[in-house]
């Protein structure tokens, strides 16, 4: 193999397998690029926590090799013995056997050595080498098998590339994952579950970003106060990351806060939440809408008195005998930025029937069309799905507006 052809190799390597956040994934691709080039078939496998090996794939020239694959392999304790442990102690965790070593073999007192070594002497195999893949923590096994002739000093060198490539991609994903995990149940633990209210049908729902960890700042929150009226909250701290989520789990718990201390609208508790932004974080800022849903009185009619405050905050969106209205009231200031910002209040009946949604930019923005496009679309998707359950109505719209952002949405139904 020439100099030119290994650059050639460890290129298309990098391209097949950069950027692969799935250690599966990766492992497919590597095979793909290099049976017929660098060996005649590869089988690699996954190591995963604790201690658990899984078969990804068995390739040779004319397709998948005849050797179990996915959760026909799975293998506990294995680095207690068997090949992997030999692996493990090996020189730069590379292991190479012959025909006479794999004979050998066969005969190992290892019980798991022989089984293993007889499942590759069962291939045509002249040579055949095992690479532990991972710069730190293996996080899987490569092995590359020739049927005809033994492995180059070269080609032995290159494949040692190929397995430190491969293992920073693997390196990778697992962070990557384990940051996702770790920001996905930072999330869970800051959007609480929804009050049981007569009358009412509640549902929420919070999307991650597509990219990057599975956190941000937007938010949604309902919550019973004091005097038996309904607090209803969305919204959207500055930023996309854990500093955002942070961020929005201030916003969420000062706004709890302030709304259950002194039983005011929805305005005078946003302007207070304005006074003591500051004192949070210097970067808890962003948009937010909150409002407050009265119980129909004894004396009164069946609707219900609906009265919110929008801090730069998109409308809310009503929906009444198939019609949707969007709530449009002139723009305040978002949170957090003037502590004197004026703040107005805005009131409507909800009827038995009527449906109210509550939702974050995140939703409905898309850069290749204009915002006013979005909401008359999502206007639309709502007037559509009248007849549906306010669950089914949440899974819809982040079904149909794949928005590029995070977004959170809640949805009320008015009982009739």
């Amino acid at each position: 193999m020439t100099a030119g052809v290994q650059t050639h190799l460890l290129r298309d390597v990098v391209r097949a397998t950069s950027g692969c956040t799935d250690p599966s994934d990766a492992l497919e691709r590597l095979a793909g690029v290099l049976v017929g080039r660098l060996a005649d078939w590869v089988v690699a496998d996954r190591l995963d926590d604790p201690d658990l090996v899984a078969r990804v794939v068995a390739l040779g020239p004319a397709g998948p090799l005849d050797l179990p694959v996915g959760s026909d392999v799975r293998r506990s304790s294995a680095r207690a013995g068997g090949l992997l442990a030999a692996l493990l102690e090996s020189p730069g965790r590379t292991l190479r056997l012959g025909e006479q070593e794999l004979r050998h073999l066969q005969t190992h007192e290892d019980p798991r050595v022989r089984a293993q070594a007889a499942q590759i002497t069962a291939l045509p195999v002249q040579d055949v080498v095992l690479l532990g893949l991972g710069p730190r923590a293996l996080a899987g096994v490569l092995t590359l098998g020739r049927s005809d002739r033994p492995f180059s000093a070269d080609e032995l060198a290159l494949a040692a590339d190929v397995a430190l490539h491969v293992g920073l991609v693997l390196e990778a994903g697992r962070l990557l994952q384990a940051q996702r995990d770790m920001s996905g149940a930072l999330q869970k633990s800051l959007l609480p579950p929804l009050p049981r209210v007569d009358g009412l049908v509640l549902s929420a729902r919070y999307h991650p970003a597509v990219q990057g960890l599975e956190v941000g700042g937007d938010w949604y929150d309902a919550f019973v106060l004091p005097d038996g009226a309904l607090a209803l909250v969305v919204g959207d701290a500055t930023g996309h990351d854990l500093a955002a989520a942070a961020s929005m789990a201030q916003l969420r718990s000062a706004l709890r806060a302030l709304a259950v201390d002194r039983q005011e609208p929805p305005a005078r508790v946003l302007s207070r939440l304005d006074e003591v932004g500051s004192a949070l974080d210097g970067e808890a800022s962003g948009t937010c809408l909150y409002a407050q849903l009265e119980p129909p009185g004894p004396d009164a009619g069946p609707g219900w008195q609906l009265c919110w405050s929008s801090a730069g905050h998109l409308p809310p969106l009503l929906l009444r005998a198939g019609h949707a209205e969007l709530l449009e009231t002139p723009a305040d200031l978002m949170l957090a930025v003037d502590p004197a910002a004026q703040r107005a209040d805005h009131e409507r009946e909800l009827l038995p029937g009527d449906l109210l949604l509550l939702y974050t930019d995140g939703l409905v923005e898309e850069r290749r069309r204009s915002l006013d496009a979005q909401l008359a679309l999502l206007g639309a998707l709502v007037e559509g799905a009248a007849g549906l359950h306010p669950e089914q109505l949440a899974d819809l719209l982040l079904a149909a507006l794949p928005g590029e952002d995070d977004a959170a949405v809640l949805v009320v139904r008015v009982d009739g």
